[in-house]
């Protein structure tokens, strides 16, 4: 069992190819958060712009139970599914669904 917050990681991750960087990744979410009514992360001002202590915890953890790998490389962090397959973005909330198409 995966909180919603997860699926959305993963859900983001399958629309946009299986591969971000973890950079992207926040950016990515932070808009989606922006149009949410019930915000799943929250952000604070970092180096790079906005960042989720929530959002970097869950990568670490779906990383933890193999759902995503994390490779380093010079230029940041690169995140990817283990599953491409799976459709992770029908386990979301129909208006979810429309921010992540819209943002993509």
């Amino acid at each position: 069992m995966l909180y919603y917050r997860r699926k959305i990681l993963l859900a983001l991750l399958e629309l946009f190819g299986g591969q971000l960087s973890a950079k992207q990744i926040q950016k990515y979410l932070f808009l989606f958060c922006k149009q949410q009514t019930t915000k799943a992360f929250y952000f604070v001002p970092y180096y790079y712009g906005c960042f989720s202590f929530q959002a970097q915890q869950d990568i670490y953890t779906l990383s933890t139970y193999g759902y995503l790998t994390n490779q380093s490389t010079e230029s940041g962090d690169i995140v990817t599914l283990k599953e491409q397959n799976k459709h992770y973005i029908s386990n979301l909330d129909i208006f979810d669904q429309h921010i992540l198409y819209n943002i993509k």
